[in-house]
């Protein structure tokens, strides 16, 4: 392979949940910032079909290892045109460096399926209202489904405010196809605030821009931690309710996606116990939870291993870790869920669960109903035990008896029918006549029409629609009967 290579690095195995997909267009729409569009490799197909504001995480090979990252889809959703990928390169950011400098067309990559929550209302409609607010690159999954709203019918599109901050002219992501998008502004209003004219985005000027709209809307939101928590604090003031506010947060940390920074607190390790399986596992200093459990065989999901995404949440039911997760919602943080992939137990935890547990791990918690007041632990596993081996021990016999002669009585019965109606009415030359769908036997035999019996090839016996039994016989010379006055023949084995 040459070194300039667009595969060069790519995983031989594709990582868990993630499919191949391929770069067959690039271009750079910003600085710093470069769009792409994904299909199955050698297709022009989209390689799933997606809501507008979802994402995929992408399993990017480098020279050294394989980093992953989670990017919003900035398509309309049309299922006949490839994934939309926007990218922001990110200063000491090894990702989207990586994209921006070495993804190119014909790259392939790993990509999950499309996930997230971040998707707009349903039904749609004339009466609603949405309130877009976007920094930066957060202006890719709004760009989605705004696309998608100036796809609709005119008479059912909702009104639609924009609220995004950039630097500067040059640096605002699809500036062009903004302006564009409903000049006479039908259906859509934007506001843009750049800081190198000295504005900012602040929730007091966005809520009073917003008007009295503002209350009734549906609010999505997509940047920096500060501004969506200040904002959501204000939208609580106003008395929006929470269901109407949706939050997309994209990372800023400057890291690898697959390195994470252990606090104080956490650099001391401890253990967790999966109440799942009963199993208590050790947790190294600065070790994730995901990734402690990975070590012990454990398969938890997890997609873009940064704390982005949300997908790798597990139910912790006793201790702490820290961080907990940004990603969460205030309801998952309510019921004890956290992020695995950042999260660092500190000290001793329990969760519910870790996952697909590794082969040969008893999963108690199935048993812990059966089990009665005062009863050991572990009785279940040993009437487990018992209940197995007395299965494989009828698995044994049965096989035995498959393996010896015995057949029913009704066999030997049909077996003598057989060999004697064989015996009559065989042909004796090659001008034999052969009754309608009956063939040659391998040992030349045939049947003649009449009341006789038909034999036939197969597993077991059958009934004619005469009422005769029809015996079966394997396709091996038929073992003439014992000449001892017996009322069977049996018939030996070859």
């Amino acid at each position: 392979m040459r070194e300039d290579s667009p595969t060069q690095g790519l995983p031989v195995i594709s990582p868990a949940h993630m499919l191949p997909v391929q770069v067959i267009r690039r271009e750079v729409v910003a600085p710093d910032v470069v769009s792409v569009s994904i299909v199955l490799p050698g297709t022009e197909q989209a390689p799933a079909p997606h809501l507008p504001g979802q994402f995929v995480t992408l399993a990017l090979p480098t020279p050294r290892e394989t980093l992953y990252r989670s990017y919003s889809l900035c398509g309309s959703g049309d299922v006949r045109q490839p994934w939309e990928l926007t990218i922001k390169r990110m200063e000491m950011g090894a990702v989207s460096t990586y994209f921006y400098t070495s993804v190119r067309v014909g790259t392939l990559l790993y990509a999950s399926l499309p996930r997230g929550t971040f998707t707009l209302p349903a039904p749609l409609g004339p009466a609603m209202t949405l309130v877009f607010v976007a920094v930066g690159s957060g202006i890719t999954p709004l760009m989605g489904m705004m696309r998608a709203i100036d796809a609709m019918p005119p008479e059912e599109r909702p009104l639609v405010q924009l609220h995004y901050a950039s630097r500067s002219p040059d640096e605002v992501i699809f500036g062009e196809e903004l302006d564009a998008l409903d000049p006479d502004e039908d259906w859509l209003r934007q506001w843009h605030y750049l800081s190198s004219d000295g504005e900012r985005l602040t929730p007091d000027t966005i809520l009073s821009r917003a008007g009295s709209l503002g209350l009734r809307a549906q609010w999505y939101m997509c940047g920096p931690n500060a501004l969506k928590d200040a904002l959501h604090r204000e939208l609580e003031i106003e008395g929006v309710p929470d269901e109407h506010v949706h939050s997309e947060v994209f990372a800023t940390a400057l890291r690898p996606a697959y390195r994470v920074e252990a606090g104080d607190e956490a650099s001391v390790g401890g253990s967790v116990t999966v109440s799942e399986t009963g199993a208590t596992l050790d947790v190294q200093p600065q070790e994730t939870l995901l990734s402690a459990l990975e070590r012990h065989g454990y398969k938890p999901r997890f997609s873009c291993r940064s704390g982005v995404c949300g997908e790798c949440k597990l139910r912790v039911t006793d201790g702490q870790v820290d961080p907990v997760g940004e990603a969460l919602s205030a309801a998952d943080r309510r019921e004890g869920y956290v992020l695995s992939c950042i999260a660092h137990p500190i000290g001793d935890i329990t969760i519910a669960s870790g996952g697909r547990p590794p082969v040969g791990v008893a999963r108690v918690a199935a048993f812990a109903a059966a089990r009665g007041a005062g009863q050991p632990p572990r009785a279940s596993a040993v009437l487990l035990s018992r209940v197995a081996t007395l299965v494989g021990t009828g698995a044994l016999v049965v096989g035995f008896w498959t393996l010896t002669n015995h057949r029913p009585y009704s066999w030997n019965i049909a077996a003598a029918q057989v060999a004697q109606a064989t015996a009559t009415t065989a042909p004796t030359g090659p001008t034999a006549t052969l009754a309608p769908g009956v063939t040659p036997s391998p040992t030349g035999a045939s049947a003649t029409g009449g009341a006789a019996p038909t034999a036939t090839t197969g597993s077991g016996p059958t009934a004619t629609p005469g009422g005769a039994p029809t015996a079966t016989t394997q396709a091996q010379p038929t073992a003439t009967p014992k000449p001892k006055p017996q009322p069977t023949a049996t018939t030996k084995p070859s």
